[in-house]
């Protein structure tokens, strides 16, 4: 164990004659002139605590301040600022202050600012522009000119401080110059060292990564002149370095070390060797399977790391000769073998758990398309016998980045069977079925990991209704046909979610909704259909065939509630997804039915058309946005391919024309097939309705988006797109009709948080907020349902979050606790997070170090269960405690991690929602960026202590929840691409605004009552 380390470290390095340690080594850096402007011309946040600065001022140096090999606009802006700031240092003296008494004592600094007095002195005084570089730099870092320009104008005096702003810096300033290879004349401090040379930008962010014990014994040797050509691969993957008693720690422990000193030709023993081994074998990618094992939970890692494993694995990864470094690009290579090493099935004899069987693997490569990396696997799976054999295969692909590869056919199998349980795994047939499908199909299928209920039958009849419904030559009705499947299946998954279709039913209901689909040829068998496969779904959830729309949208706002409060709650969610289908303007389910019906007595000559007249008005409400261009224009400007054909036919479908016409019986028939398209659009808006992202602005004011949807992907030239996410088109471009979702209804509320998060505003200027990251965030504030959350399990989550922090603040001052939690916390925090926890336990001041909500649950659930005999630590213990007596299943950890974590369909392929004993994953590029916003899951934890500690009901949730997301979104204020303690800094800015404001609108209250 690594317990306190850090302060034994500084004992022994002193005794051993090491030299002053990390920490005592950090130098004082001197920076001219005010922070805040050094801060905005480095694009560092102003949050940014001090001992960050000068890493983030590295890392945006090396990432954005050379393109092509020649410095960036903003390298030479920032470099300017610098030497601009050490002229006004200069001028500002001893004394440490811009001093102004006149305008002849303004001429200096004017000129150094680049402006000059137009007008003479007096009243009628105007600073002009004389030098326009300069002048831009003084706007640009916030100098305050106006403040200058004012006092000229009154003749006052103008003062501003202007002295060197003081941070730390890592190591000697002295160390730095030593390995810089600049030219440039004149360096005299580190700021210098890092604009001129992005290797030494890049080693200083790398460094800074490392806890202290390890980047001293890199600094002794193998030192920094050597480590400066592996600076990228220390950055990338040096993060899970650890040097502890002058040793490596390898992923698997000391049994491994010998395995690792074969892979990496130097022992960890040696920890200097045996890093810059590491760091420079196979272009990278040595180092890129050691950080990826050390992510892994120890529970994987037991397995992983066998030594004869450990090895063959290794032999698998190993890149072929022409194959790119590990550091090729701006992000870090190879997600998918994190994915397969933290989310790996082990069956109970140790190998690794294969799905279906070996023969079925070798098939699927066989069938794959081709690479290299698979045309070479699928020549060696002809000999395979063994399941270890398999996961080889399985790592000798993850180096290639694929969205819909036989690797991701492995991820989507194991999630369904770890599921399921080793009782019903899939069958060999199913996962050969799938695997000839994932290409169309990968989207839909996270769905029955999410619900393990649904056998290997209903997945076969899921991709043969879905072939079905594809095959249908037709355009306009595969679109309408693809868009009604796909909303009632997306209705069926909302209803299980909500237990309102009952656990032994949701087998039978799924293939009942499917079958219906079989079958259609044509637009009035759509319309029919479509209706019977919805009806089916009112027998599972209502016990009848038939429902109204506002029993549709009440089993959507919920199940039905027997409190007050729940009840009312239940009619505020039904009343949002009222709220959306009245903006989007859709014809409701009631009308539609009843029009069909009406047609066919009509055509039976058993009504006649004047009662119809009142519904073929309804239809026609519905109206097409007034067109600012022409048609030419449109034809000239708009989106290549794009169209809105769809909206445009319902806008000019006339049944009243029709009615008064005395129609013939095929005439009305091909009348109910034209309410197909709006039948599509009711039902797809409920799903839309239902996943209203919190602060949504389209689905309110762009009333064409749910008509618009485009489920071939023709408009966009991609049919591709028709059973993949939907991604947003159509926006920037006035000609284009408005933006709209091209792809299918998998993973809905992703797509409208994407589609939606640019409406959120960022409250601080030169905010960093994740485009990657906020569609998460909202997800996991628009998905999650919580009727069947109880007071006793909102209480027991809280209680969990306060145990864990207690726990961190003993540990503090007890060495036997202190080894534990860091055991336990080992799984769910990086090396980079364990050390501000160690600096938090070895600091003097009194406050307990802080960890994420979800952390504190995990780390108090699993010391429960590891150490049942220990006694309660603190009074949050001993109540928690008594609550797991009182109420055990509302208690169990598993239980209210499914309810208040968030669905992880990249990481762990699955719709359904739970917390991962994962460390947080780093950013990678493309589709694996999701991978980093899935790490962060304590939103749900941390607003449900706070409604616990405020007394709320748990079906506040509904209300706080979306809100308070939404706030914290805005509040985010990052500083680099994986600064989760931005993320925290604002759930917890915005938990205690939420706090002050109840607090002061209870006392408000009090006093209008004492007034009374």
């Amino acid at each position: 164990m690594r317990f306190h380390r850090r302060g034994l470290y500084i004992f022994a390095a002193s005794l051993i004659g090491l030299g002053s340690v990390a920490f005592a080594q950090n130098s004082t850096v001197l920076i001219p002139g005010p922070l805040r402007s050094f801060l905005r011309m480095a694009g560092v946040s102003q949050k940014a605590a001090p001992e960050d600065i000068l890493p983030l001022f590295a890392r945006s140096v090396f990432i954005r301040g050379y393109s092509g090999g020649r410095p960036s606009e903003y390298l030479m802006l920032l470099d300017r600022y610098v030497a601009q700031a050490r002229e006004l240092q200069a001028l500002a003296g001893p004394a440490g202050a811009l001093k102004v008494t006149s305008c002849t004592d303004a001429v200096p600094l004017l000129q150094i600012l680049g402006y000059r007095i137009r007008n003479g002195c007096g009243k009628t005084t105007l600073l002009m522009t004389a030098d326009p570089d300069r002048a831009f730099l003084t706007i640009d870092s916030g100098f305050p000119l106006p403040q200058l320009e004012e006092a000229l104008q009154n003749g006052q005096t103008f003062t501003m401080p202007y002295t060197y702003s003081q941070v730390p810096g890592l190591l000697h300033e002295s160390d730095w110059f030593s390995i810089s290879t600049s030219r440039r004349r004149g360096i005299s401090s580190l700021i210098d060292a890092i604009v001129d040379d992005p290797s030494v930008a890049r080693l200083y962010w790398a460094m800074s990564k490392l806890d202290p014990e390890t980047r001293n014994v890199l600094l002794h040797q193998p030192g920094l002149r050597r480590l400066a050509p592996v600076a990228a691969v220390l950055d990338f993957y040096g993060g899970e370095l650890d040097v502890h008693e002058n040793r490596v720690i390898v992923p698997g422990g000391p049994a491994s070390d010998n395995a690792w000193k074969d892979i990496v030709g130097a022992s960890p023993q040696s920890p200097g060797d045996f890093i810059l081994h590491l760091l420079a074998k196979d272009r990278g990618w040595t180092a890129a399977y050691f950080d990826s094992l050390s992510r892994a939970s120890r529970e994987q890692q037991a397995h992983l790391t066998e030594p004869t494993r450990l090895k063959q694995l290794y032999e698998a990864f190993r890149p072929y000769d022409q194959d790119p470094p590990a550091t090729r690009g701006v992000f870090r290579r190879a997600p998918d073998i994190l994915v397969l090493f933290s989310r790996a099935n082990w069956a109970p004899d140790g190998t690794p758990h294969i799905p279906g069987d070996i023969d079925t693997w070798k098939r699927i490569l066989a069938d794959a398309p081709r690479n290299r990396a698979i045309s070479e696997w699928a020549k060696h799976a002809k000999g395979w016998n063994r399941p270890d054999q398999v996961l080889q295969g399985m790592v000798g692909i993850s180096r290639t980045d694929m969205e819909s590869g036989p690797l991701q056919i492995f991820f989507q199998a194991n999630a369904i069977d770890r599921a399921r349980g080793n009782a019903t795994p899939l069958d060999p047939q199913t996962v050969r079925l799938m695997a000839s499908h994932f290409s169309q199909y990968a989207n839909w299928f996270p769905l029955f990991a999410e619900f393990p209920e649904l056998d290997n039958n209903s997945i076969q009849q899921f991709i043969n209704t879905a072939q079905a419904v594809s095959g249908i030559s037709n355009e306009t009705l595969r679109g309408n046909a693809l868009g009604s499947f796909q909303a009632v299946v997306g209705i069926w998954q909302v209803l299980a979610r909500q237990d309102e279709i009952q656990p032994t039913m949701l087998n039978a209901s799924w293939l009942h909704m499917l079958e219906p689909f079989n079958k259609v040829q044509n637009d009035t068998e759509l319309f029919d259909h479509a209706r019977e496969s919805l009806g089916q779904l009112a027998m599972a959830a209502a016990g009848k065939p038939n429902c109204t729309q506002d029993e549709w949208i009440d089993l959507l706002g919920g199940p039905r509630q027997s409190s007050r409060e729940a009840r009312a709650m239940q009619q505020e969610m039904a009343g949002r997804i009222h709220s959306v289908m009245a903006d989007q303007r859709l014809v409701s389910l009631d009308t539609l039915f009843a029009f069909s019906d009406g047609l066919s007595a009509l055509s039976q000559g058993t009504t006649t058309p004047d009662k119809l007249l009142p519904m073929a008005e309804q239809l026609r409400e519905f109206e097409m946005p007034r067109a600012i261009l022409t048609t030419m224009e449109r034809i000239e400007w708009a989106p290549r391919g794009y169209s809105i054909r769809h909206a445009q036919l319902q806008a000019r479908t006339d049944m009243t024309k029709l009615l008064k016409s005395q129609p013939n019986k095929q005439q009305l028939e091909n009348a109910r097939g034209t309410l197909a398209a709006f039948l599509r659009d009711t039902l797809v808006g409920l799903n839309y309705a239902y996943y209203e992202p919190p602060g949504a602005q389209m689905l309110h004011h762009n009333p064409v988006f749910v008509r618009a949807h485009d489920f071939t992907g023709m408009t966009v030239s991609s049919p591709e797109r028709a059973w993949m996410i939907a991604e947003l088109f159509g926006t920037g471009s006035p000609a284009s009709g408005g933006a709209y979702l091209a792809g299918s209804l998998a993973d809905l509320p992703f797509a409208l948080a994407k589609s939606e998060q640019d409406f959120i505003v960022p409250e601080n200027v030169q905010a960093l907020i994740w485009r990657e990251l906020v569609p998460e965030l909202l997800v996991s504030a628009s998905m999650p349902r919580w009727w069947e959350i109880t007071a006793p399990e909102m209480h027991a989550a809280a209680l969990y979050q306060k145990a864990g922090e207690d726990l961190i603040d003993l540990a503090r001052k007890n060495p036997e606790v202190r080894s534990r939690v860091h055991s336990i916390l080992e799984d769910r925090l990086t090396v980079g997070q364990m050390m501000t926890v160690d600096d938090a336990w070895n600091s003097k001041t009194p406050a307990p170090p802080k960890i994420a909500p979800a952390d504190a649950f995990y780390l108090a659930s699993v010391y429960r269960t590891r150490f049942p005999q220990e006694p309660a630590w603190s009074p949050a213990g001993q109540e928690l405690e008594t609550l797991s007596k009182e109420h055990p299943e509302e208690s169990r950890p598993d239980r209210i991690a499914r309810d208040f974590g968030v669905p992880h369909p990249v990481m762990d392929s699955s719709y359904g929602r739970d917390l991962l004993a994962i460390k947080p994953f780093p950013f990678f590029g493309g589709f694996s960026s999701r991978l980093f916003g899935e790490s962060w899951d304590s939103n749900n934890f941390y607003w449900a202590r706070l409604a616990d500690e405020l007394g709320y009901q748990p079906v506040m949730l509904h209300r706080l929840v979306p809100e308070l997301t939404r706030r914290m979104t805005a509040k985010i204020f990052a500083s680099h691409i994986e600064d989760w303690a931005a993320l925290d800094r604002a759930m917890r800015e915005t938990g205690e605004d939420f706090r002050h404001s109840i607090a002061a609108q209870k006392a408000a209250q009090a006093v209008a009552s004492s007034a009374q």
